[in-house]
């Protein structure tokens, strides 16, 4: 594959990513929306279509950093898509800039949404387990 190839999988991975943080924000929505409703079967349902999600998105990370060491010319200790960008005409610079700070927002977003369903899920099992007299660390998480 050729740097301007690589360059161009990039982008397409950008915008896949994009899309994907979109739907993985609104499963996030979902998914408190179930754990406020206590609706477990939904909340397990969701979770599955999470998990599936960020194998995707786990992937193209990867492939990001590959292609980034491919079109920078070699391995380096660190990446940054500000070297890429770096390496753009100015209009593609453009374009690329305002895709990847989407995508950085949203990653952002996704982590933050996340946060908020760890503490309700974790407060709602604290309080099941105070209801039924059963010890804090019984079932605490790995």
């Amino acid at each position: 594959m050729t740097p301007r190839q690589a360059l161009a999988r990039l982008f397409e991975g950008v915008r896949a990513d994009t899309a994907d943080y979109g739907v993985l924000r609104d499963l996030l929505e979902q998914q408190f929306a179930a754990a406020l409703a206590h609706r477990s079967e939904e909340i397990t349902a969701v979770v599955e279509r999470i998990l599936e999600l960020t194998a995707t998105l786990s992937a193209r990370s990867k492939e990001r950093t590959q292609l980034a060491a491919l079109i920078l010319g070699g391995k380096r200790s660190s990446i940054s898509m500000r070297d890429i960008s770096a390496r753009l005409p100015a209009n593609a610079r453009k374009t690329f800039d305002a895709a990847w700070q989407r995508l950085e927002s949203l990653v952002r977003e996704c982590k933050r949404l996340n946060a908020r369903n760890a503490h309700l899920l974790m407060t709602q099992r604290d309080i099941m387990q105070r209801v039924l007299g059963t010890e804090a660390d019984t079932y605490a998480p790995a």
